[in-house]
């Protein structure tokens, strides 16, 4: 997985990437997923989180949610608004296993210490070349399955708050 996590990172960046003309001639198994049909509020609409089997209610202005699943290892980017996104992905650990790989991270974000941790939430904050960056993310259950949401970027979220509002959206994923 640590091996997986600077690729995922990059290719979360280039799927988020607003400067970008047009997505459709990405090619591998990097996808946009379309809308489905609009939400209840006005002001969202719902997006299929393909290949999972989850859903999520996002501002209209969103573009949407993007396959960065690679060989095994399903997951989706989802763009929240405002420049956010986050990654969804199967749980395939606990979440005690989970904080201890991010504490191990010397090289993409070297772990400096944890700024909230709760049960199934947690930001850390790191420190790479004497910049802070935060990173949130958080367990939730879905459908009867467990998943990890959390906040995306190469420099992390610039405070623990940001990440903690971003985090605010996995609350928006629902089952199929």
């Amino acid at each position: 997985m640590r091996k997986l996590l600077p690729l995922i990172a990059l290719l979360s960046l280039a799927a988020c990437d607003k400067g970008k003309a047009d997505d459709s001639a990405t090619s591998g198994s990097v996808k946009a997923n379309t809308a489905a049909a609009p939400a209840a509020n006005g002001d969202t609409k719902e997006v299929n989180l393909d290949p999972l089997p989850l859903k999520a209610a996002v501002p209209k202005s969103s573009m949407g949610a993007m396959d960065m699943s690679i060989a095994d290892r399903q997951s989706v980017t989802l763009d929240v608004g405002g420049g956010a996104s986050l990654n969804i992905q199967p749980a395939k650990e606990d979440f005690a296993a989970t904080k201890k790989g991010y504490e191990g991270d010397t090289v993409l974000f070297p772990f400096k210490k944890w700024v909230k941790d709760e049960a199934n939430l947690a930001i850390l904050e790191f420190e790479n070349d004497g910049k802070k960056g935060y990173i949130g993310f958080q367990r939730i259950e879905v459908g009867g399955k467990a998943y990890y949401c959390k906040t995306t970027g190469m420099n992390g979220q610039p405070s623990a708050d940001k990440a903690a509002e971003h985090l605010k959206h996995c609350a928006d994923i629902k089952a199929k």
